[in-house]
């Protein structure tokens, strides 16, 4: 049987060893850039930001095309289902 990694309810990233995890604990459900210091989830907008970075930096996407595509992505994570931005309210446990 072919072993799975858990993935960031918050951006999706792999999440392969404790360092991925925040606070390097592997029961948590977020990555080290979806929280902050004392380990709790960022907003919806400094993670967008963040992956609107990472997406333009890491794969040459023009700015406006990075956001459109991790808005996407954040849509389908379980932290942002029912964001207020998808017209729900912010899940964030």
């Amino acid at each position: 049987m072919k072993e799975t990694c858990s993935s960031c309810y918050s951006c999706g990233m792999p999440l392969e060893k404790a360092t991925d995890y925040a606070l390097g604990d592997m029961s948590q459900k977020y990555c080290i850039y979806c929280t902050d210091t004392q380990g709790n989830l960022k907003s919806f907008e400094e993670i967008l930001n963040g992956l609107t970075h990472h997406l333009v930096h890491s794969q040459g996407l023009a700015s406006k095309a990075a956001t459109e595509m991790a808005q996407k992505l954040l849509a389908e994570q379980p932290a942002w289902k029912n964001h207020p931005k998808k017209g729900g309210t912010n899940v964030q446990g």
